[in-house]
C-alpha cells in the first residue's frame, strides 16, 4: 500500500508541477473499445502531449494531463472522460458521457503578440449521449454533446474504429471520424468580437463547421500493473473555423504518450 501511495503522489505532483499555459491533447477514450474491468478497479497516471494549434502566431504546445481510471458497476472514469451506461444490449450501449474540450485560446499563446486584444477563453466540459455499437471487427460511435460551461454550443461526433489485438498485452486501434460543431461553439472559440477588432482582424461571428480526423492509438500492458498508451491524431478543420481571422492552419497533428499504474 505504501508503494501505491508513493506512485500516486509522484504522478499527481508531476501533473501539477507542469505549466498549464498550453492546450493539451488528451488520450481519446470515449470512442475506443473499453476493457471490461472489475468493480473498484483503479488506476492513475499521466499523459504528455505535443499538439499543433490553429491560431495565428501559435505553433506546437506541450502539456501534461492527469489520467484516471475507475469503474463501479455502470459508472466509469477513463482518462478525463466520465460515463454512465444506462442501456446495454449485446454489443450496443447507450451512455451519459462527460468529456473535456481544450479549444481555448489566450493572447499569451502567440509568439509575437498576434493574439493581443483577444479575450481569453477557457477549457470546457461537454456532456451528452454516447451511442456505441460493435459490429464484426468495427466499433461505431455517435456522440451528441453540449458545452456545459463556456460556449453553450453543441457538437456531434461520428467515429469508426477498428481495434487490432496483436497479443493479450498489445492493442492497436485505427479510427476515422467526423465532428460537427455549431455556430455558437465556433463563434465562441474562434470568433472575433467587436472589442477584439483591429486592422487586419475583422469581426467574425463564426459559422458551423464540419471537421475530419484520423487517429491511431496503442495500448500495451508492459507489466501486470503498468500500461503504456500512445496516440497520434490528425485533424482537418472545416471552413467555419478556417475562415476565422485568428486561425491560419487548416490541419493539425498531435502526439500523446501516457503511462498508467493500475492497482488491480
Amino acid at each position: 500500500m505504501k508503494k501505491h501511495m508513493v506512485i500516486t503522489l509522484f504522478l499527481v505532483g508531476m501533473f501539477y508541477s507542469h505549466s498549464m499555459l498550453a492546450a493539451p491533447a488528451p488520450i481519446i477514450t470515449s470512442t475506443q473499445e473499453r476493457v471490461d474491468r472489475s468493480d473498484n478497479a483503479f488506476g492513475i497516471g499521466m499523459t504528455v502531449s505535443i499538439a499543433e494549434r490553429p491560431f495565428v502566431g501559435v505553433d506546437n504546445q506541450n502539456t501534461n494531463l492527469l489520467y484516471l481510471s475507475y469503474k463501479y458497476k455502470n459508472f466509469y472514469i477513463e482518462g478525463l472522460d466520465t460515463g454512465y451506461t444506462f442501456y446495454r444490449d449485446g454489443n450496443f450501449r447507450i451512455e451519459l458521457l462527460g468529456t473535456p474540450r481544450f479549444y481555448e485560446v489566450e493572447p499569451a499563446f502567440a509568439d509575437n503578440g498576434e493574439l493581443d486584444g483577444i479575450d481569453i477563453t477557457e477549457p470546457s466540459y461537454f456532456g451528452g449521449l454516447s451511442l456505441q455499437f460493435k459490429g464484426g471487427a468495427f466499433i461505431y460511435t455517435l456522440q451528441l454533446l453540449h458545452d456545459l460551461i463556456e460556449s453553450d454550443g453543441n457538437e456531434a461526433v461520428l467515429q469508426l474504429s477498428k481495434p487490432f489485438h496483436i497479443s493479450d498485452a498489445l492493442t492497436l486501434t485505427g479510427s476515422l471520424g467526423l465532428t460537427y460543431q455549431d455556430k455558437d461553439l465556433v463563434g465562441y472559440y474562434y470568433g472575433v468580437q467587436a472589442n477584439e477588432v483591429i486592422p487586419g482582424r475583422p469581426l467574425y461571428d463564426g459559422k458551423s463547421s464540419l471537421n475530419y480526423n484520423a487517429t491511431f492509438n496503442a495500448s500495451w500492458l508492459a507489466t501486470r500493473h503498468i500500461e503504456l498508451l500512445g496516440q497520434v491524431k490528425y485533424d482537418l478543420l472545416g471552413d467555419g473555423i478556417t475562415d476565422s481571422p485568428i486561425v491560419d492552419d487548416d490541419s493539425l497533428i498531435s502526439y500523446t504518450l501516457g503511462i498508467v499504474y493500475r492497482f488491480q
